[in-house]
């Protein structure tokens, strides 16, 4: 799920670097994009199912020095995942994103220069993909057919 929403922000603005909120080590240059998947997948019912669809939440925060610049890419990330053809590329991959909604600005005084960050946050829908192989012989289909008769009644 995380590369198909990495290759939207590519696909679209191939020059913006998107890296992982969790990478050790030098980070790209400014402006880029940090991703954070920040709550694990949650179950839409309380029943066993297969390709039960579960929500998962994730940021996409654009970094920069330049506050306006990280602002406009912040609303770009917002309006990218709900475009029609991008979220159409998505439905194609069985995710859906339900919600984007912009979050609060930070600014990080404490380096040696001023790191403004912006982003959206995702509510995504997506099929986890497991299929419970626990029962063998599963009926995959039934055919019912019924037969009427008449009864003769005295």
């Amino acid at each position: 799920m995380e590369d198909a929403l990495i290759a939207q922000v590519k696909k679209y603005q191939p020059e913006l670097e998107v890296s992982d909120v969790d990478v050790v080590g030098d980070a790209p240059s400014f402006p880029y994009v940090e991703y954070d998947q920040y709550m694990d997948p949650q179950s839409q019912t309380f029943e066993a199912m297969d390709n039960e669809p579960v929500i998962i939440h994730v940021q996409m925060k654009a970094l920069s020095n330049v506050k306006n610049e990280a602002k406009a890419i912040a609303y770009w990330l917002s309006k990218l995942y709900r475009e029609q053809q991008p979220a159409y590329e998505l439905l194609q991959k069985n995710i859906v994103i339900q919600k984007a909604t912009m979050i609060p600005p930070q600014r990080d005084d404490l380096t040696s220069g001023f790191i403004f960050t912006e982003g959206t946050d995702l509510r995504i829908e997506l099929l986890d993909g497991f299929n419970d192989d626990t029962q063998s012989g599963r009926i995959e289909s039934v055919d019912v057919s019924f037969n009427f008769e008449k009864t003769k009644e005295e």
